[in-house]
């Protein structure tokens, strides 16, 4: 609810309560023309103060009348039953339920004009306000907290303001993503992954160094202060790199997918079960690709499908000794097996590059369409650059279909970090950083009528300096043909800064192109890797690492 909203319903509560009230003797008039060299403040304070005390008076009163209403309700329902005739019983049932509304209107009015009193007394700034939550109307974006104190609209986290206005916060609070114990091991993290979940939620997938590479995942639910999280879950016996995961169609399903050695590693495909309680059980592993080196994409399809983007390297069926390599597609269903277990089902390998391929990420433009950018290295070293390419995939039944020739965006070399987010309408930003420039440029895309690729926006500088990260969020969901105003495109970053990250917030205009923009919160601490996601609640969650393999998590508003 906007600042606007607010306003609306305290004004509704003030008239209710003059006109139910005006003969009370509630001296509003005397302070509202006090002398002009009074501020607005201490008018506001008073006005407040008069309130409260008035509906505190009428409380008491009304206490004090509840037991005389009380015998009198017992005769008037007395003389009802001993009425003479129907006539007479209907029209005193009618007269006692008009007192009764009447009683039940005075009691709302009061009601109304006690969460009036304390919501401006928080507004002007007092300390003392309302005992219970039930007598505060907060602002949007904010919530109510109750202490021993009182209650208190605030901020919830990722905003901040006075909990009546909230604003997104104009700098980042960076919370840990794990609290060990005094005097435990403290984890050693890499390869960071973050998806979100339905219920307002997240899924973290990590590496533990410090314990062999052990995969691990957690779940954490969002609330108004913060998060609430899980149990870390171990996902396999074996070292885990590079783990991404989805949630799938089909409730509390997840598909998670990671390679099981830094280099040659296989490509591990495994479906996960979270109960009540957020505790995981895992399905039988399906492997799907060997000789594995790069960092996955996993997206969630219809019908509990899922599709994961490799980096494929098999032996040469022409050359003995030699291998061959292609950006390949697996397209898979997780499947609840009658035993209760969950198991991957392949239903299909699709290539869209036919040579190496690196920096995979991924974004769903529909329920059925995605796109995939990527960095090509070409097998000859006289061919040209194609290291900021894309391209896109549709499902058709139980295939996977590439209608658009890939589109290769700059001609230079050194293309490294990137990202990708769906602006609706078919229409994407990809992100990336131009390593030989030390730059970091956005160009926005978009798949036509005609099924080909279309460039909106040409690629444009939006930071300068070196970036080994970025990450982009946008609040357009994947089914919004036509996305209705008010969305945002979010993007986290290096550049000038250094090691350390700042976000950047845009509006996404009716065209689909991100307008607006401006600088949102930077991080306190260096930043080696990143992942975000949105939340259910319209919030970014942002994960980080740092150089030294701790993992913080940061809640970031974005509704003005």
């Amino acid at each position: 609810m906007r600042i606007q909203d607010t306003v609306v319903n305290l004004g509704r509560s003030l008239v209710t309560f003059c006109l139910l009230h005006v003969a009370a003797g509630l001296d509003i008039v005397h302070v509202l023309h006090r002398t002009s060299s009074a501020s607005s403040a201490n008018v506001v304070s008073d006005v407040a103060g008069r309130f409260a005390s008035l509906v505190q008076q009428l409380h008491t009163r009304d206490a004090e009348q509840s037991l005389l209403d009380a015998a009198d309700a017992a005769r008037q329902r007395s003389t009802i039953q001993r009425a003479q005739s129907m006539q007479d019983k209907a029209l005193l049932e009618d007269a006692y339920q008009i007192q009764e509304e009447s009683r039940m209107e005075e009691e709302n009015a009061q009601g109304m004009a006690a969460s009036f009193a304390a919501t401006l007394q928080q507004f002007s700034g007092q300390r003392e306000g309302a005992n219970s939550c039930t007598g505060l109307t907060c602002g949007g974006n904010g919530y109510c907290d109750e202490s021993q104190e009182g209650a208190r609209c605030r901020c919830k986290a990722g905003y901040e303001g006075t909990g009546l206005v909230c604003n997104p916060a104009s700098a980042f609070v960076e919370r840990p993503l794990i609290s060990g114990s005094p005097g435990t091991k403290q984890p050693e993290v890499a390869d960071l992954y973050v998806t979100s979940l339905r219920d307002n939620g997240v899924a973290v997938v990590f590496r533990d160094i410090s314990r062999q590479n052990s995969g691990f995942l957690v779940i954490g639910l969002a609330q108004d202060s913060g998060m609430r999280w899980s149990a870390p879950s171990l996902l396999s016996q074996s070292a885990v790199f590079g783990p991404v995961l989805a949630e799938l169609e089909a409730p509390n399903r997840l598909a998670i997918a990671f390679r099981t050695a830094d280099r040659g590693g296989d490509g591990v495909l495994v479906g996960a079960r979270r109960d009540a309680d957020n505790r995981i059980t895992l399905g039988a592993p399906r492997v799907f690709a060997h000789y594995q080196a790069q960092t996955m994409a996993l997206l969630a399809l219809p019908q509990s499908r899922v599709v994961v983007l490799f980096s494929e390297h098999q032996p040469s069926k022409a050359a003995s000794g030699k291998m061959e390599h292609f950006g390949t597609s697996l397209l898979a269903e997780i499947m609840d097996e009658r035993s209760g277990q969950m198991a991957p089902r392949v239903l299909g390998k699709y290539h869209f590059a036919q040579t190496r391929v690196s920096r995979l990420s991924a974004a769903p433009l529909s329920s059925k369409t995605f796109a995939i950018a990527y960095r090509e290295l070409p097998d000859k070293a006289d061919s040209p650059s194609r290291e900021a390419s894309v391209a896109l995939a549709e499902l058709w039944g139980s295939e996977l279909v590439f209608t658009t020739k890939p589109m290769s965006l700059e001609p230079r070399e050194q293309i490294w970090a990137r990202s990708v987010a769906g602006l609706g309408d078919g229409a994407f930003a990809y992100t990336y950083h131009s390593g030989k420039e030390e730059v970091t440029k956005q160009v926005v895309l978009r798949l036509n009528a005609a099924h080909r690729l279309e460039v909106l926006q040409e690629p444009r500088v939006i930071a300068s300096g070196f970036s080994p990260f970025v990450s982009t969020v946008s609040t357009v969901q994947r089914d919004e043909a036509q996305p209705a105003q008010g969305h945002r495109l979010f993007t986290f970053l290096g550049g000038d800064q250094g090691a350390k990250g700042r976000g950047r917030l845009c509006g996404v205009n009716e065209q689909g192109l991100p307008d607006h923009c401006q600088d949102v919160g930077s991080s306190e601490k260096e930043v080696l890797a990143v992942a975000a996601t949105l939340l259910s609640d319209q919030r970014v969650f942002l994960l980080t690492s740092s150089a030294s393999g701790v993992p913080y998590y940061t809640l970031v508003g974005l509704a003005p």
